[in-house]
Order: structure tokens, then sequence, then C-alpha cells
């Protein structure tokens, strides 16, 4: 028996190859779910995410990663509101109720010496209650020899009063 050489070409009585529009034709129905992990690599994980899913509220990253703002190194000062002015009444009521001033005062009526410091801030203290008096009218209590010189009838009478309560004892 004599060889034939095989050859590649199909010849008429062959299978033929079908054209691109009937393969298509063919294979109708669902498409296939993508089986197993997109490619890169395991760092590249959450950006792959984020360009997914455009538009939609972002879940929380991850937690190492920190705000970008710039903190101050420094400690904020709070700023401290300003007080409204007080009327001169409140003002002035609020000086006559100070306890240091009330406990200087009396330091000064058993005639204790007070420092410089404290002898400064009283002056102040008192200046600024006379500016405010003046300022609203009030006239400061005059002492007992003022009254005296100023007015004999009622020395007077503050005499005939006190001897009457003196005769009172004497009575019993």
């Amino acid at each position: 028996m004599t060889r034939k050489k095989k050859s590649r070409k199909i010849n008429v009585h062959g299978p033929r190859q079908q054209t691109r529009t009937e393969k298509g034709t063919g294979h109708e129905g669902k498409r296939k779910g993508a089986k197993g992990k997109a490619a890169g690599s395991r760092q590249n994980e959450g950006s792959a995410k984020s360009k997914l899913r455009v538009g939609r509220p972002q879940e929380p990253g991850d937690p190492r990663l920190g705000s970008k703002k710039p903190i101050s190194l420094e400690a904020p000062q709070a700023e401290a509101p300003k007080a409204k002015p007080l009327s001169p009444e409140q003002e002035l009521e609020k000086l006559e109720n100070l306890p240091r001033l009330n406990a200087l005062l009396d330091r000064l009526d058993r005639e204790e010496v007070l420092s410089a410091e404290d002898q400064q801030w009283l002056d102040g203290k008192l200046d600024r209650i006379e500016q405010l008096m003046a300022q609203l009218g009030i006239e400061a209590e005059e002492s007992e020899e003022q009254e005296q010189q100023t007015d004999p009838e009622q020395d007077l009478m503050r005499r005939f009063e006190s001897g009457s309560d003196l005769l009172d004892d004497y009575k019993e």
C-alpha cells in the first residue's frame, strides 16, 4: 500500500467551520457569574471597593487611617463672655457686700495696721463707692459730731430722751 501524506487542508467532504454570526446565535441564556476574586493584591482591596461604590454612602474604612485635618499643638483658649456693665445701683450694692471690704473696714475700726497692698485696694474701692454715691445722689451718713453741730434742737431732744430713760431706771 502506498502511503499518502496527511494534509491539514479540509476538503469538500470534511466538516466546515461555523461563521461568526452562527456561533453567536447558538449561545443564548444567562451569563455566568464571575468565580473567585478579582486580580490584584490584598493591599489594593480597599481602593477597589471605593471605586465600585461611587455615589453610595461610605462604610467605615480602616480605623488606623485618621483625619487629614490639621490639629493645633497649642491648647485652645476659651474666650470668657464679656460681662454686661452693671447699673450704678447694682454695682454699689455689689461693692458694699464684698466680704474682703467688710473685713478690712472691721480691721480699721479695731485700729489694726493694714498692709500697703490692702490699703491701696481699700482706698480704690472706697473711692469707687463715693463716685457711685455721687452719681446716684446719695449722701454719705454723717458722723454724730457733725449732726450735733448742725442741729442743736435734735441734740437737745436726744439728751432729754436719754435722761428720761435714766430716771425710769432710778424709779424702780
